[in-house]
């Protein structure tokens, strides 16, 4: 699980109501993320979604956001926090491609797992598991990048 806060203060170039800023950032949520619940209340957000885009089966992330608008005459400061965890759809993945080399493991001439296996065996176990973790960290922070271009557009939309 890692935390996730972004926030951003826009300069209104137009008269904006806060309702028209809610249903523009909801729209630009449906487009990054799979949205599965969305909670509306005065002033807040509350949003629970998935990234990795709504055609793909394998889904990345699961993120749960608080999103607050604060507005004043001519500016509106808009702050998202919540964290992000691993989606399980991604979780049940890379275990199922750990398996897969432990049972590569069990044919001659590959990967060998017995007592007498040497350090290349070895070598490969590390470097795989390195790799899933350095992706699953990744996959948590492209959560916290997506979330700062949908303020950046926000603030080229109204700004």
């Amino acid at each position: 699980m890692k935390y996730v806060e972004v926030s951003k203060k826009i300069k209104l170039g137009v008269d904006v109501s806060e309702e028209d800023l809610k249903q523009a950032l909801v729209t630009r949520f449906r487009r990054t993320f799979a949205v599965d619940d969305l909670r509306e209340q005065p002033g807040n957000i509350h949003l629970s979604a998935t990234s990795g885009g709504p055609g793909r089966m394998m889904r990345h992330a699961r993120v749960n956001l608080n999103v607050t608008f604060v507005k004043t005459k001519d500016t509106v400061r808009i702050t998202m926090y919540g964290y992000t965890q691993v989606a399980k759809s991604l979780l049940i993945c890379y275990s199922f491609l750990f398996f897969m080399v432990l049972l590569t493991g069990l044919l001659p001439g590959s990967v060998s797992t017995s007592e007498d296996s040497g350090p290349l065996d070895t070598l490969v176990f590390l470097i795989f598991g390195i790799f899933i973790f350095y992706d699953i960290n990744k996959r948590l922070s492209d959560a916290q990048e997506y979330l700062k271009s949908l303020l950046d557009s926000l603030e080229t939309e109204f700004g």
